[in-house]
């Protein structure tokens, strides 16, 4: 029976046989860049989502085991695929437009301050448990089996009834009606900060405002309210409270006693005077430069995100210690044992399916076959079996290069380096994935 269980987002895998794969198991990095390319601004918008509001906590993700840890994502594929984007925008430099790029970048940056770490999701045991679920998600209503869609006349009643602007907005909003606050003044607040700061009751107090049903409420003399929270409002601007001034609740009790006493406002004590503040637009902020975050080089040689089902039991032992020894101190390890493992493959793959080479001719040729046969069934395009040719050629030193990688276990004057042997794997991964996948 299906179960929930919270899996860390490292440990999610994208489905290489997702409808929206134009062909199956290309491998985690392109069945990536082939769903944003797919989903273009779609995937923008959902990516902004997120970041405004979090994951999607009324559909969670079902999932599938594909080994010990890691799991296939069944129906969830666009989340984990704005969610891969908003960890590194430029991994999807060439799928999606520049317009895209541009703003998963500039979401990036927000995103990087509160990163999803893990998500609550359905396990199911195989595809066919989650069949039903996944056509009802994807097949319209199926005469009320399935979602049914509001008209325009139900989706405007619900947002008539639940749309009101967050305490901190009307705030702002309340500032901008009394004069005080011009729009290009406000667009140099940062709203996160106002907020947090409003959530300290002391402060609220002291500024002679309350919260009454996520309204702001008045609870003193407009003027000098306006004049206290613009006091706040400028201090946040000016960059004198920054964020790690207030970051816990009691540094904020501090800032709220700290405050002047012509600030301090008092409070009305008659009835009549507790004045609503009404909902209003809060204008959009003045585009900033997008933060352009350079993907971190991996210490690793195979990324998390290759999803390899090895069988042989040495060869996963040597998958798993190229998954854990870092390339930067293990340099002449992993090359080692990165040559073993492609001459181990291929030999595995010889033994498997019937070709016209052997497991004792050289490793070059028995590269090319198996180049040769994976194309002819479609697990390997021409574009991806180019780089195995160019490693197989006679005397190439181009990365990838078999002659190159027998240089590292039997030359001593030829020290390899962790970026060729990422160049290396890269190159040969939809290979790797090919060769491993039944």
């Amino acid at each position: 029976m299906a179960d929930t269980l919270v899996i860390p987002l490292s440990n999610l895998l994208i489905d290489a046989e997702n409808p929206r794969l134009p062909k199956p198991n290309v491998g985690q990095r392109e069945a990536l860049r082939e769903l944003a390319q797919d989903q273009q601004g779609k995937l923008l918008k959902l990516a902004q989502h997120i970041v405004a509001h979090g994951t999607n906590l009324s559909e969670l993700p079902i999932v599938m085991p594909f080994d010990d840890q890691r799991y296939v994502v069944l129906e969830g594929n666009r989340r984990l695929t704005a969610l891969r984007g908003l960890e590194n925008p430029d991994s999807l430099s060439g799928a999606v437009t520049p317009v895209v790029l541009n703003g998963l970048r500039k979401e990036s940056a927000k995103y990087q301050q509160n990163p999803v770490e893990s998500l609550n999701c359905l396990v199911v045991k195989d595809r066919e448990e989650a069949r039903p679920w996944i056509e009802l998600r994807h097949t319209g209503e199926n005469e009320g089996a399935g979602i049914v869609r509001w008209d325009s006349d139900e989706a405007g009643r619900f947002r008539a009834r639940t749309r009101t602007l967050e305490p901190h907005l009307q705030a702002l909003d309340f500032l901008e009606d009394k004069g005080v606050l011009t729009p290009e003044a406000r667009r140099d607040v940062p709203t996160t900060s106002f907020k947090r700061l409003l959530s300290s009751p002391t402060l609220r107090e002291k500024l002679g405002v309350g919260i009454d049903k996520q309204h702001l409420v008045i609870r003193g003399n407009e003027k000098q309210v306006a004049k206290a929270l613009l006091h706040v409002v400028n201090d946040l601007a000016s960059g004198k409270i920054k964020t790690g001034d207030i970051y816990t609740k009691q540094d904020r009790e501090n800032y709220a006693n700290s405050l002047p006493s012509d600030i301090v406002v008092k409070q009305s004590t008659k009835a009549g005077k507790v004045v609503p503040i009404k909902p209003g637009t809060s204008p959009s902020p003045t585009p900033k430069p997008p933060v352009i975050r350079l993907p971190k080089q991996r210490d690793k040689l195979i990324p998390r995100d290759c999803a390899l089902n090895v069988t042989d039991p040495r060869l996963r032992l040597i998958e798993a210690e190229l998954r854990s020894l870092s390339i930067d101190t293990y340099t002449n390890a992993v090359s080692v044992l990165f040559r073993v493992f492609i001459e181990l493959s291929a030999d595995v793959y010889i033994g498997r399916v019937p070709l016209s080479v052997n497991i004792d001719d050289s490793l070059m040729k028995k590269l090319v076959a198996i180049a040769k046969d994976l194309e002819a069934r479609q697990k390997l395009t021409k574009q991806q079996a180019r780089p195995v040719h160019r490693a197989a050629a006679k005397d190439s030193f181009l990365a990838p290069s078999i002659t190159q990688m027998n240089q590292y276990v039997h030359n001593q004057y030829v020290f390899p380096t962790p970026s060729d042997l990422r160049l290396n794997w890269d190159s040969l991964q939809p290979f790797f994935i090919a060769i491993w996948t039944p």
